[in-house]
């Protein structure tokens, strides 16, 4: 990465990244050559975990070459050039952490392991409940459990970049802080609190 400042190579913390995230996005290579990205929910548990279907382009193409990068972000905010400067522009710029993986893709097909990703999946994105966790044996589930597909992304390489307006002296990073608090939105405050964690370091 050209910029250190921003490099993270904590695995705990690139980790954090992919757990928290919504939603990441999988580069694969298609069947006429020419790169595909496409967006995904996805769950983590060192494997990045995904369901879709058994047929179209994306599962073809990993068949054949099941090679991948998935990138993620979780935290992000627009930090304004009037933040610092009324007049110049660039003094924007965007805070945020995000993760790239590289690895190689499989093809779940065990049942029970089926399932297992799928719970995570509505943990995850159904935290409240209220529905009956998926199993191999529930007849509610046999007939979709057959239809979908459940497919991990196993990591071989990960990079971590964590923007927080590192490359800004002291004193500017301490005033954008100020801003975002005073601008309030939710993740306004998150990021005020990851520029100030930066000053311990500068």
């Amino acid at each position: 990465m050209r910029r250190k400042e921003f490099e993270v190579v904590d695995q705990s913390r690139m980790e954090e990244v992919l757990r928290r995230a919504e939603i990441g996005t999988l580069g694969f290579n298609g069947s006429d050559g020419w790169p595909r990205v496409t967006a995904l929910n996805y769950a983590y548990d060192g494997r990045i975990l995904w369901h879709g279907a058994v047929a179209g382009e994306r599962f073809e193409s990993l068949k054949k070459d099941p090679r991948a990068s998935f990138f993620a972000v979780s935290l992000q905010a627009y930090l304004p050039s009037h933040f610092l400067s009324e007049e110049n522009a660039t003094g924007s710029s965007v805070a945020f952490k995000s993760v790239a993986v590289r690895g190689r893709c499989r093809f779940i097909e065990d049942p029970e392991e089926k399932c297992a990703v799928l719970n995570l999946l509505m943990e995850k994105y159904q935290p409240e409940g209220r529905y009956r966790r998926l199993s191999p044996e529930d007849e509610m589930y046999k007939k979709v459990l057959r239809a979908t597909g459940v497919f991990a992304l196993i990591p071989e390489t990960m990079t971590g970049k964590f923007k927080f307006a590192q490359q800004k002296s002291e004193e500017d990073r301490r005033r954008i802080a100020e801003k975002l608090r005073e601008r309030g939105a939710p993740s306004d405050l998150l990021v005020a609190e990851e520029i100030i964690k930066t000053l311990g370091s500068a």
